[in-house]
């Protein structure tokens, strides 16, 4: 008996020290990312602090947090176990900004005010008639009543640029701004087009940074980046720490971190799907803009206020790089609008934002990506590979949970759907087929 007691002792002693061991070392990820939703959802999005708990932090070990939001000073901190803490800002004009030196003074507090702009494609929403048999495709994507499966938090279809259906969970409506995650990625793909529209580079430039000048990452091409194929190491892993979850809650500057990635690859031969390359053309970005004001203008006055994207904040980090691979918030009929300038070919209220050869561009397979499903910061469904009984023609945004814009040409369609949920507890598949079969 006595035998038997210590080794149940000392296994206990091993899983508490192993969770010990697991905690000490990936905190910043869970503190980092739970400050990152608290500042993100609670402060900017105006949730209820027990709903974030609850949804967003559910999930062990998040659940082990606990956060706080002060609204007077625009600050959210997550701790764990009392000991292990992150805090996150919500500036003015950087969005939520996760503080890795706490010696630098963020200025700015708070989030303005912006001008409301109405634009031409805000008339999509007017008129809105429910069509029956839409309506019951659309019920499949949504949880039944004491259900909390499927996590949809809200699906919006347009079809020749008209709204024929939307619908909100419980706690979630039209002005609720949410997180798209992965789908910044293709909002970086935008403004590169919208750079590439201006004369300012090109899809061909190579030697982009100085710190690749003086080896073979100097023959990296813009276009390589955009395809994901620029051959730098990368590990898009985020159950531990690794270079996505070191890029996005221990660095100071994500940029940085990612060009100083040495190459596994030649540039070009091998499609890796990576965070750290977003945010190296984020980099390049403001390097080609060469003025921190206008940077941090210009997502907003080249692409999101053109488009009347009234609700979209994008986070930087402390350095003050967009964060393009993550961070974004936006209503979902903003995410749409985005959509639809892809669907009208780049124009949309009269404006020619990105050239119909950059739609083309965006949606062309990259030849070595696994079963051709990428493009160009977009992902394809090329022969169906991603959602078999969808249009093969769709592309789209994706991001974590189950965030989607998708593009279907042959259907002249729009379709958004956020939520918490995707893979085998969100068949996005099965919604695709049935709405597409009514429209």
């Amino acid at each position: 008996m006595r035998k038997i007691i210590i080794s149940l002792l000392l296994i206990l002693f091993l899983l508490a020290f192993g969770m010990y061991y697991y905690l000490s070392y990936n905190y910043f990820i869970i503190t980092g990312y739970a400050a990152k939703k608290a500042c993100g959802c609670g402060l900017l999005a105006e949730r209820d602090i027990e709903s974030i708990k609850s949804q967003d932090l559910a999930q062990f070990p998040l659940s082990l947090v606990n956060i706080t939001i002060d609204k007077s000073t625009n600050e959210a901190n997550a701790s764990l176990l009392g000991y292990w803490k992150s805090k996150a800002m919500l500036t003015k004009d950087r969005g939520c900004i996760l503080i890795n030196n706490e010696k630098e003074e963020i200025n700015n507090v708070g989030f303005p005010n912006e001008k409301i702009i109405s634009t031409d494609i805000d008339t999509v929403f007017n008129d809105f008639t429910p069509n029956e048999a839409l309506e019951s495709a659309v019920d499949y994507a949504f949880d039944k009543e004491n259900e909390y499966i499927k996590k949809t938090r809200g699906l919006l279809v347009i079809k020749d640029n008209k709204l024929i259906a939307e619908r909100y969970a419980k706690g979630f409506d039209k002005d609720t701004k949410i997180l798209g995650w992965s789908m910044n990625k293709s909002i970086c793909n935008t403004l590169i087009g919208i750079l590439v529209k201006q004369g300012k580079t090109s899809l061909n430039e190579q030697n982009l940074f100085s710190e690749w000048s003086n080896d073979q990452r100097k023959n990296i091409t813009l276009d390589d980046l955009l395809r994901m194929r620029s051959g730098l190491k990368w590990d898009e892993i985020y159950t531990h720490r690794a270079d996505a979850t070191q890029l996005l809650f221990e660095t100071y500057s994500c940029g940085d971190f990612a060009i100083d990635k040495e190459l596994e690859f030649d540039p070009g031969t091998y499609w890796e799907y990576s965070s750290g390359t977003t945010n190296i053309l984020s980099r390049y970005i403001r390097d080609i803009i060469n003025n921190d004001e206008a940077y941090l203008r210009f997502p907003y006055d080249s692409l999101f206020n053109k488009l009347g994207m009234n609700s979209m904040v994008l986070d930087t980090d402390q350095e003050g790089n967009y964060i393009l691979s993550s961070y974004g918030y936006a209503t979902i009929r903003d995410w749409a609008k985005y959509g639809l300038l892809y669907a009208n070919e780049g124009r949309l209220n009269g404006d020619q934002i990105i050239s119909k050869e950059w739609v083309n561009y965006s949606k062309s397979i990259t030849e070595n990506s696994t079963g051709k499903c990428y493009g160009s910061h977009f992902w394809l469904n090329t022969d169906g590979i991603a959602f078999p009984n969808a249009p093969h023609d769709l592309y789209y945004a994706s991001g974590y949970q189950g965030q989607y814009v998708f593009i279907i040409p042959s259907k002249n369609a729009v379709i958004v759907r956020m939520g918490l949920t995707q893979d085998e507890d969100f068949d996005m598949n099965g919604v695709l087929s049935k709405i597409c079969a009514v429209i």
